[in-house]
């Protein structure tokens, strides 16, 4: 329900934050969004970008591994 109702408002810190850094922002469609994960479980994870406007969130990344590029 996170990314469904309300994927920019963070609900828990210890499981949904922006990311930093060079992945801190990501292009889509010629637009640049402030990127996020949401931490699933200990170790998956979900990269998603969020277009209020549109209502509209795009998956950027999903694993169940700790993502390597956030170490």
């Amino acid at each position: 329900m996170v990314l469904s109702e309300h994927p920019t408002a963070i609900d828990n810190p210890n499981r949904q934050h922006l990311l930093k850094g060079a992945l801190r922002h990501h292009v889509h469609n010629g637009v640049v969004f402030d990127q996020w994960q949401y931490e699933v479980t200990s170790s998956g994870r979900i990269w998603y970008v969020a277009d209020e406007k549109a209502k509209t969130v795009w998956v950027t990344r999903a694993g169940t591994g700790h993502p390597k590029l956030t170490d």
